[in-house]
């Protein structure tokens, strides 16, 4: 089962140069809307654990792969899709589409790691997010499976 989100967004004036062009840096602005939308539609907190510590979910790597530009006006949307954590990483990619026409913008990814305040990387998933991903995995699979009947 995939863990994807889309996230509705109009491209602001300040997000362009003169030309109205979106500058590329904000293409990596979108990809964190996205990245906090599939997290919020998931369920998921991952700035706390529940003993009341705080998580970091830090970039490891981040890529994008430019298409065709965006530009003032234009409404995009952000596909975001998660594979499925195995250990306490996170990999997302990216899809900018214009919503007009659904034409493909750009595509990208980036990998996070899991991080305590006190700088130690956790290797393995708590589990109320292990818990919370797998709840939210069978709902999904659940009502795809009604859908179909």
């Amino acid at each position: 089962m995939v863990l994807k989100a889309r996230a509705i967004i109009p491209v602001r004036f300040v997000e362009c140069d003169p030309m109205g062009v979106v500058h590329h840096s904000h293409y990596f602005v979108w990809y964190e809307i996205g990245r906090v939308t599939l997290a919020k539609q998931i369920g998921l907190n991952l700035e706390a654990l529940p003993d009341g510590s705080t998580l970091h979910f830090p970039v490891v790597t981040c890529s994008s792969h430019f298409r065709v530009s965006a530009r003032y006006g234009d409404i995009v949307e952000v596909e975001t899709v998660l594979k499925k954590p195995v250990k306490a990483r996170f990999d997302f990619t990216y899809r900018v589409y214009r919503q007009q026409g659904h034409q493909l913008l750009t595509e990208g990814a980036s990998s996070h790691v899991l991080m305590r305040t006190d700088g130690r990387i956790l290797f393995h998933l708590p589990p109320h997010i292990s818990d919370q991903i797998e709840r939210y995995l069978a709902e999904t699979e659940h009502t795809s499976q009604a859908k179909k009947a």
